[in-house]
């Protein structure tokens, strides 16, 4: 609209001109050379405007022949990068879709097309990685060492083909450099402290874990499940050879996570063998009010040797007291009255727990072992051959009475630095492999109750127990 109306104006203002050269004719005469004329003024106009478009037009072409060279040149370099992106975004979407040779041959490409080396190199690494080649991704990250803007993405893809490698050491060398010169990669810290922990070096993965909680890279209260478990674990590794350093360690760990009860269990040894019983009670009741374990329980029945059964049994059961709703007491319970061979309190306890569902193996065997105490061997034997085929519990009820409570590998502690630490569960790797010794059932358990004696032809009380291929059986001797 706004160029028609410039038009019609431009018309108007021809047309006006027009007229008014025809109302005012006149002449102009020149001298040029010795050569003399005279023409209308209108003419002389016209040629002077003819003449002026054809010098514009004179000077216009001088200019685009003279700047020609510059301009092909120009063109070619755009038409160079706009090929170079071709390959870059056709390399890009290869590495994506996994094509790791088309992405490789197009990353190529664009590295000769494009006068980017950062870009293309790493470019060129994702596409190898994609296709495979880990050393030739790994000699792109190291080029782009050498550049300041790619030295912090180098380093974190050598720190991933590092780890990938099984080389736990070289990564968390090119982790640490980038931790240090950086502070708001959130990777770094997450790529250091698995690298550490992969090594098993729990100090320096307690102070990797201090700095990021200061840099606010982990939440606090996954910062300290995990802080718990790296000083359990460190304590463990200088226990025998130096126990006045592991002692506070542990301290530290029941403090830090006073629900994790391999802590406070390790806590509480070293504490009894340093004559501090009074110290690793209260550890030991803080630990079940916050999460009952069957550990914590032994090992508040085995911190003072000299306590007599009464007396344990009465510990026990203050213990218990401190979670009364939780299965674990109510259980714990059970088994001090069964030790004191209190038959009706144990009753009172197992019964309603029996009848929650399907009874776990541990379960069983309280109400054989309540069974006995009531005389009866009938029901005794039911609940051991019960128990031989029921469902596990990973409680730890399996625990050995003469060895640790938590007898876990460096690898074990591995994974519990994120089991616990980042889910708040416990791990049990013996129950996990199918490890469990059958501490909640014996293994002469059926060899010891005895079997009823019937009559031939009748009908077992509930099912006989396995019998060996020569034995002829009750049924046999009583005929």
């Amino acid at each position: 609209m706004i160029r028609l109306i410039l038009v019609v104006i431009a018309i108007i203002v021809a047309c006006a001109l027009s007229v008014f050269l025809t109302l005012n004719p006149g002449s102009v005469s020149f001298e040029f050379l010795g050569m003399e004329g005279q023409m209308p003024f209108a003419l002389a106009m016209a040629l002077l405007l003819v003449c002026t478009f054809l010098l514009f037009v004179a000077i216009w072409a001088i200019f685009i022949l003279w700047t020609a060279p510059d301009k092909f040149r120009e063109f070619s370099r755009r038409r160079r990068k706009e090929k170079g992106f071709d390959a870059l975004e056709n390399a890009l979407i290869a590495a994506a879709a996994g094509e790791g040779e088309v992405a490789v041959r197009q990353a190529a490409r664009a590295d000769a097309l494009l006068d980017r080396p950062a870009l293309s190199r790493l470019l060129a690494a994702r596409a190898a990685e994609s296709a495979g080649n880990l050393p030739g991704a790994e000699a792109h990250y190291e080029a782009m060492l050498e550049d300041p803007k790619s030295k912090l993405v180098a380093q974190r893809g050598l720190a991933q083909i590092a780890r990938e490698r099984g080389a736990h050491a070289e990564a968390a060398s090119y982790a640490k450099a980038a931790f240090d010169q950086s502070r708001s990669a959130s990777w770094t810290f997450d790529a250091l402290f698995d690298a550490q922990v992969a090594q098993g070096d729990w100090t320096a993965a307690l102070e990797t874990l201090s700095e990021g909680e200061k840099r606010r890279r982990i939440p606090l209260d996954r910062a300290r499940r995990r802080r718990a478990v790296l000083l359990t674990a460190r304590a463990l590794e200088c226990e025998n050879a130096e126990p006045d350093t592991a002692r506070p360690l542990a301290e530290r760990a029941a403090a830090s996570a006073p629900g994790f009860a391999p802590a406070v269990v390790l806590a509480a040894r070293l504490l009894a063998a340093s004559r501090k019983h009074k110290r690793a009670e209260e550890l030991i009741k803080t630990a079940w009010a916050a999460e009952p374990h069957p550990a914590l329980a032994r090992a508040l029945g085995d911190l003072r040797k000299s306590d007599t059964r009464a007396k344990r049994a009465e510990r026990l059961r203050m213990l218990a007291a401190t979670r009364p709703e939780h299965r674990e007491s109510k259980l714990l319970l059970a088994e001090a009255a069964l030790d004191a061979s209190q038959a009706e309190a144990a009753r009172a306890v197992l019964d309603p727990l029996l009848n929650m569902g399907t009874p776990t193996a541990r379960l069983c065997a309280l109400a054989s072992r309540l069974a006995r105490q009531e005389d009866d061997d009938a029901a005794a034997r039911r609940w051991m051959t019960r128990a031989s085929h029921a469902p596990g519990e990973a409680d730890w009820s399996d625990i050995d009475g003469e060895g640790r409570a938590f007898s876990y590998s460096p690898d074990d502690w591995k994974r519990m630095v994120y089991a616990y630490g980042d889910e708040g569960r416990m791990t049990h790797p013996r129950y996990e492999r199918f490890e469990i010794a059958a501490g909640a059932v014996p293994e002469n358990a059926l060899l010891e109750a005895p079997r009823p004696v019937r009559k031939a032809g009748s009908a077992p009380e509930f099912y006989d127990a396995p019998r060996p291929p020569d034995d002829p059986g009750i049924d046999e001797v009583d005929a």
